[in-house]
This record gives C-alpha cells, sequence and structure tokens, in this order.
C-alpha cells in the first residue's frame, strides 16, 4: 500500500492559515486596546517645550511654590527632592533637600534621580538648567506673574505627571474664586493701601506684581503703585504723604514678633495707624504663586472692605414716615 503523501501546495496552505491565526490572536487585543502611550509634553514659561516619553515619576521641585503645585496638581507622592522651606502641605516637610533657594546642589538632584526638576525662573541660575538639560534630564521652568499662570503651571504640571485632569479641574476651581472675589469687591469705592514687604528698611510693592493684581481684585489702591521696580524701598515720609487709609502686613503662622507693631506705633500721625485699620495676612499664602492665593485674596477684600465701611460707611436709611 502507498502511504498518502500531501503535496507541497497543500502543506503550505496550512502553514500560512496557521500564521495568519498567530497574528491575528497577536494584533486583535493591541488593536482593542488602542493606540500606544505617545508621551507627554507642555511649553514652559521660557517657550521651551518639555517632553517625556512617560509621565514622571520621580519630581525634583526647586521652589517652594512648586512643591505646593505639585501636591495640588495631585503629584505630591512623586516629589523625591525639594529645597529648604518647602513647608507646605505638611507632607512636603519630610522631603529630602537638595539645597536652598539660591544654593541648589547639582549632586545632590542627580542624587535623586529625577526624570523632571521643576524650577522658578527668578530664582534658577541658568547655567544649572542648562547643565540639567545637558545630562538629559528634562526641565520645567515657570515665572508667573498673573493669576491665569498660575493655572497655567496647574494644568502643565498635571499633563507631565499623568494627572491632566487633576492638574486641570484644580486651575478651574482656582480661576473660578479669583474671578467671584473680582466680581464682588473689583468696582467697590478704591480704599487706598500701603503693602508692608518690610520695616527696616521700609520696603513695599509696586503695580507690576500679583499681590498687587490682588490689591486692585479687591478694590485696592496701591499707594505706590506707581513705582517703577517690583519692590521699593521708600522713606516713611514718603509714606506720611501719601497717608494710606489702610496698611497690609503678612506673618507666618510661627511668627509672632511684636516689633513690627512698635515700629509701627511710632507713626501715629499715619491715619491707618491712628485708627488700627491693619489687615493682617498669612505671608506664604499671599506672596507664593499658588492655589492659596485665593483665599489670602479673600482675607485681603475683607479687610479692605472693613476699612472702606470705616472710612466712608453706607448712609442711614430715612425711617419712613
Amino acid at each position: 500500500m502507498h502511504r498518502f503523501v500531501p503535496c507541497r501546495g497543500a502543506k503550505r496552505q496550512r502553514l500560512l492559515k496557521r500564521g495568519l491565526w498567530l497574528v491575528t490572536a497577536l494584533l486583535v487585543p493591541a488593536m482593542l486596546a488602542g493606540p500606544a502611550f505617545a508621551g507627554v509634553s507642555a511649553v514652559d514659561a521660557t517657550g521651551h517645550r518639555v517632553t517625556l516619553d512617560q509621565p514622571a515619576e520621580r519630581i525634583v521641585a526647586l521652589t517652594p511654590h512648586l512643591v505646593e503645585n505639585l501636591f495640588t496638581a495631585g503629584l505630591g507622592d512623586r516629589v523625591v527632592g525639594a529645597v529648604r522651606y518647602s513647608d507646605y502641605p505638611p507632607a512636603a516637610t519630610s522631603i529630602p533637600r537638595v539645597g536652598g533657594y539660591r544654593s541648589v546642589s547639582l549632586e545632590a538632584i542627580l542624587a535623586r534621580r529625577p526624570d523632571l526638576v521643576v524650577a522658578w525662573a527668578p530664582a534658577s541660575e541658568g547655567d544649572l538648567v542648562a547643565r540639567l538639560r545637558a545630562l538629559g534630564i528634562p526641565v520645567y521652568v515657570d515665572d508667573p506673574s498673573a493669576f491665569a499662570d498660575i493655572a497655567t503651571t496647574l494644568r502643565d504640571l498635571g499633563r507631565l505627571g499623568g494627572q491632566a485632569k487633576t492638574g486641570a479641574r484644580a486651575a478651574a476651581r482656582f480661576l473660578a474664586r479669583m474671578q467671584a472675589l473680582e466680581d464682588r469687591y473689583s468696582a467697590r469705592a478704591p480704599v487706598s493701601v500701603f503693602y508692608v514687604v518690610a520695616t527696616e528698611p521700609l520696603i513695599t510693592i509696586g503695580g507690576a506684581s500679583m499681590i498687587g493684581a490682588a490689591l486692585r481684585l479687591c478694590g485696592g489702591r496701591n499707594v505706590f503703585e506707581d513705582a517703577d521696580v517690583a519692590a521699593p524701598r521708600i522713606g516713611i515720609e514718603s509714606l506720611i504723604a501719601r497717608d494710606p487709609a489702610a496698611i497690609v502686613t503678612t506673618r507666618r503662622d510661627d511668627d509672632d514678633d511684636p516689633a513690627r507693631d512698635v515700629f509701627w506705633r511710632r507713626y501715629d500721625t499715619l491715619s491707618a495707624v491712628r485708627h488700627d485699620r491693619f489687615i493682617r495676612l498669612a505671608r506664604d499664602a499671599i506672596s507664593r504663586p499658588t492655589v492659596r492665593m485665593a483665599g489670602a485674596s479673600q482675607a485681603l477684600c475683607t479687610g479692605l472692605d472693613r476699612v472702606r465701611q470705616a472710612v466712608s460707611p453706607a448712609p442711614a436709611t430715612a425711617p419712613r414716615p
């Protein structure tokens, strides 16, 4: 008897069918799962595009306000390095330090093995940023000068860390709170105000600052709005000549130094001192470009409104006959 031997053409057909089945088994699940991850990117305040193959898992922040913004964007557990004074939220105090405000250590940054570094333009040494990028470490630089810039940073950080929805929601909530304050207070009768940065020497702020924007939002009129520098040093005589209706001072939560109050008691020729029209704010909340500015601005608006009513009380309603 002769054994049946299939022809070569039939064998080729069986192998072809088996190969097609194998290709289908491999490709269909991938097609159903959607396209492969294509990376994330954002353009920072300097115009530099930061691109990551995967969302950042290890982030080093080179200024305290960026630590706060990373937590707000849902990335607090990704921050593996920070600078001194990164103290909010409380969990930030346990993050390993890589240096100080203007004394950041490149070696300490590299030891944290970051896949993203975030920096603030005014406090960043251009050489450090360039050296990090030359080593292949992506660096995102922010430089907020308006409330909208805070929202932009939150959205960008969320995107770079794979938490785009969290960052976008936080940005939207912040802008909504600031808009509500502007709608409520900005058109009210202006209140002249002096903002204290330091007392000895006496330093204030000009109009081109985010704190200046908060004053305007609340219906405040900065008596040194016209200063041509961001933080002008002034003489007490100049302040007395402008005689603001209110004085805004700031202090840290653990700062109970009475020296500032003693300083102002010497100048009771100022109507704000004479009538105790001081507005005291939490320093970090009003000065750091984070979502805490919304709460600090609310306190500022409330304080200015109290002064407004004291200076120009609403007329009493005449009794009906």
